[in-house]
């Protein structure tokens, strides 16, 4: 987890603050890979405990004598989280008015942030939630061989290294390396977007997506403040892949048009 908030931290602060550096920082660069290193020793750690522990499968998982399960909490918080979510937009929306009044600025810095923090709270609450009933899928695997290993690759109960991930680590470096060599990124944040949305608003919603995954893949394998371990099963799996496709596939275009345009700008 730690390593997942420092890749997603250091890059939404990359891609915040492109025009304010000339070239960014070392730091920005140490971070990310320290974020990347300790989410790859992590999978590896739970990848050595897992061939030790014989795996418990379609029910939950609570230990005797370690003490109640916060998943109760967080399924009363899901059931409410219609009435909680419009109070907390409400309570944002009134300190931003407030804010506004005295520094326009700062009020539209926060909104970025905060939604971050929503998209976060909320792929949280949706993960970690109770399915409600034992999961009773049955392992239905397709003949061919290539297909089953691409299931394999992105299923993220299996590893935390999503195609949300990869690509959010892409587009930092990105940002990262043109400063490095010089090209200049069109951002769309301003005037007329060329595209539905700019690339520093898709990388924010990407985030998103990067946590639901981390999530589904921690708790498959281990407790997570208080919040027992659990088995996934195929319908969250399958919602993220359709948001996915979504997220995923409109910032992709977007990312790979401004980088062949900054290409060619540059010659």
């Amino acid at each position: 987890m730690i390593g997942i908030f420092l890749v997603v931290l250091d890059g939404l602060w990359v891609v915040d603050t492109y025009d304010s550096y000339y070239t960014y920082p070392k730091e920005a660069f140490i971070y990310l890979i320290l974020g990347i290193c300790l989410t790859i020793i992590s999978y590896l750690i739970i990848q050595r405990k897992r061939k030790c522990v014989t795996q418990i499968k379609n029910k939950m998982i609570i230990e005797p004598g370690i003490g109640k399960d916060n998943r109760v909490f967080i399924n009363k918080m899901w059931k409410l989280r219609v009435k909680i979510g419009n109070r907390m937009v409400g309570c944002s929306l009134v300190i931003l008015a407030i804010l506004a009044m005295f520094d326009v600025g700062v009020a539209i810095s926060l909104l970025q942030p905060m939604m971050f923090l929503g998209m976060t709270g909320l792929s949280f609450l949706y993960i970690m939630k109770d399915e409600g009933k034992d999961i009773e899928e049955e392992n239905i695997q397709p003949r061919s061989h290539k297909l089953r290993n691409l299931l394999r690759l992105i299923d993220y109960r299996e590893h935390p290294f999503s195609l949300s991930l990869i690509l959010f680590i892409i587009i930092v470096l990105t940002f990262l390396l043109s400063k490095q060599f010089g090209l200049m990124l069109s951002l769309e944040t301003s005037g007329n977007p060329v595209y539905v949305m700019s690339l520093p608003v898709g990388t924010n919603i990407l985030s998103g997506l990067v946590f639901a995954c981390g999530f589904i893949y921690i708790i498959q394998h281990c407790d997570f403040f208080g919040i027992r371990q659990a088995e996934q099963g195929e319908s969250k799996l399958l919602q993220i892949h359709f948001f996915e496709i979504i997220i995923c596939g409109s910032t992709f275009l977007i990312w790979l048009m401004i980088s062949i345009v900054a290409l060619f700008t540059s010659y």
